[in-house]
C-alpha cells in the first residue's frame, strides 16, 4: 500500500529552528498533494497559531490542532472536538493557580493568556525558547483574568499550556495531572506542560480523521519531534522521528530522518511518497 495521509507537526519538524517553513517542505507538501496524498497539520499549536503559509496553502487538507483536541478541515470547520470536562478543568486550573506560572487557556482556536505576560520581561523569566517567541508575540489574545474567562469558557477548553518557573512545580503537577482519570498530560518546551483531555491526542484524532478518509493505518506517515509527537507516530503504518527529536521518540519510530534545519520533512516525502525529486 501507499501512503495516502501524511501528518506533520509543526515546531521542530515542519518549520525550522528560527519558526519559519523553508520553501523546500512546502513544496513537498504540495507535489504530494498533488499527486492525491491528504497533508496534515497535527500540532500542539491552536488553529489561529499555525503558520499563515499552512492556512493559506491549498495542500493541507485537514488541520489536526491543541494537542489532538479538535480537526478542522481546510474550510475551518470544526469536525471532530474532544475537550477537557469542565469540572476537572476547573481543578486543573485551582492547581496551576497556586504555582509560579503563565497559564494558556486555549479556547475557540485560540490562546487565551493574561495581558501583564505579553511581554519580553515575562518571557524571558518563564525560559520561554527564542524560537517559539515570536508565536507567542503574534498569536496571544490578551485577557484581563484567567478565572473569569475560563468561568465563561469552561465548556470548551481545548487545552492548558502552561510555563513553569519552578522545576519542581512542574513536576509536582506532572505527576499530579497524570494521575487524574480524564486527563492527559505532556511537554514540548523544556519549560511548558500542555493538558489535555484523555480523549485528545495526536494519535487519537489521527485514527479518526484516518477512519473518516476510509484510510488504512498501513498508509499512513507520521512525522514529529516531540513526546507529544509518540502517540501519532505510534499509530501511523510509518512513524517518522525528525533526527532533532527526543530519545523517546526515535526508539518508538520506524525512521529517523534529517533534522528539521536540513527538511526532513522534504527529503522524508520526496524518497517515500514522491515520484519526483523536489530537495535542492
Amino acid at each position: 500500500m501507499g501512503i495516502k495521509l501524511i501528518a506533520l507537526d509543526v515546531d521542530g519538524t515542519l518549520v525550522h529552528s528560527d519558526g519559519t517553513l523553508s520553501e523546500n517542505n512546502l513544496f513537498a507538501v504540495e507535489e504530494a498533494a498533488a499527486e492525491g496524498v491528504n497533508v496534515v497539520i497535527n500540532s500542539g499549536r491552536t488553529f489561529y497559531e499555525l503558520p499563515e503559509e499552512s492556512i493559506k496553502s491549498d495542500a493541507f487538507s485537514y488541520y489536526i490542532y491543541s494537542n489532538g483536541a479538535a480537526i478542522a478541515d481546510e474550510d475551518g470547520k470544526l469536525i471532530y472536538s474532544a475537550f477537557i470536562d469542565e469540572g476537572i478543568a476547573k481543578g486543573v486550573l485551582d492547581t496551576l493557580q497556586k504555582c509560579n506560572t503563565m497559564i494558556e487557556i486555549y479556547s475557540h482556536g485560540h490562546p487565551h493568556t493574561e495581558s501583564k505576560y505579553l511581554c519580553d520581561e515575562a518571557y524571558d523569566y518563564f525560559d520561554i525558547e527564542d524560537c517559539y517567541r515570536g508565536v507567542v508575540k503574534t498569536t496571544r489574545v490578551g485577557i484581563q483574568s484567567t478565572s473569569e474567562f475560563f468561568y465563561k469558557n469552561a465548556n470548551s477548553v481545548e487545552m492548558f499550556n502552561v510555563f513553569f518557573k519552578n522545576q519542581d512545580e512542574r513536576n509536582k503537577c506532572f505527576e499530579i495531572f497524570s494521575r487524574i482519570p480524564g486527563l492527559k498530560v505532556t511537554t514540548s518546551m523544556p519549560t511548558n506542560m500542555e493538558i489535555f483531555s484523555d480523549k485528545a491526542d495526536k494519535g487519537t484524532a489521527l485514527k479518526y480523521l484516518a477512519e473518516y478518509l476510509n484510510i488504512d493505518r498501513e498508509e499512513v506517515m507520521a512525522m514529529g519531534d516531540s513526546r507529544n509527537d509518540l502517540p501519532m507516530v505510534k499509530y501511523a503504518g510509518v512513524g517518522v522521528a525528525l533526527d532533532n527529536a527526543c530519545d523517546a521518540l526515535k526508539k518508538v519510530a520506524d525512521v529517523v530522518t534529517l533534522s528539521n534545519d536540513e527538511d526532513g520533512v522534504a527529503v522524508m516525502i520526496e524518497s517515500s511518497v514522491l515520484t519526483t525529486k523536489v530537495t535542492v
